[in-house]
């Protein structure tokens, strides 16, 4: 989850009856949705024994405050770990995982029952999951082809809070709200929901 730290498990296991030592270079990067690097956030090198039939697993940890950031607003990071077996006249394995962060949630509340012509109060709730601060909030709220920009408040870390949002729909039928939640350390945190409206 956006915000986060980032904790990944290599599991290596040695499926010979001979001891082998493998040498392994693990990086991590920021990168676009086309694969393309934006920052190089990790670099850790380790040395594995490895005794007949026998397995280990590496943690490797990503603070928050590596790729905090560096992260753009496609939410990606590229793990690879290339292992290399000693002494094996480079026997060598890459693996690569690709890691897309969750956003923290919108939650929209509607009315049971929406009626036309009728004021209709929302409540929309959202939420800061860094462990910092968050500045400059903004809520882009879109209804009925209109815009409402909306300024919040700070929020301190991990604080979630919540606005009431008025409007009267014009016309039966479904209606989509979509909700935009931005700050200074991210951008555009989504929420959608469909608005039945009932004929008067």
């Amino acid at each position: 989850v956006f915000g986060k730290d980032i904790t990944l498990i290599l599991i290596l296991n040695n499926l010979s009856f001979d001891h082998k030592t493998v040498k392994v270079d693990m990086s991590a990067s920021t990168i676009l949705y086309t694969r393309r690097a934006v920052a190089e956030i990790l670099k850790a090198t380790t040395s594995v024994d490895l005794g007949s039939k026998q397995g280990k697993h590496i943690r490797l940890k990503i603070p928050y405050s590596y790729y905090g950031k560096y992260l753009t607003t496609d939410k990606r990071i590229q793990v690879t770990a290339l292992c290399e077996v000693m002494h094996m006249n480079g026997v060598k394995l890459l693996v690569e995982k690709t890691i897309i962060l969750e956003d923290t949630n919108i939650i929209i509340k509607i009315p049971r029952r929406v009626v036309v012509n009728k004021a209709v109060t929302l409540e929309i709730s959202y939420a800061n999951p860094l462990p910092e601060p968050v500045n400059r909030c903004v809520l882009l709220v879109t209804l009925m082809n209109q815009q409402v920009k909306i300024h919040l408040a700070r929020l301190a870390p991990k604080e979630r809070s919540k606005i009431y949002f008025e409007f009267t729909p014009r016309r039966p039928g479904p209606l989509q709200l979509q909700v935009d939640f931005s700050c200074d350390k991210f951008s555009h945190i989504k929420g959608f929901v469909t608005i039945a409206v009932a004929p008067a």
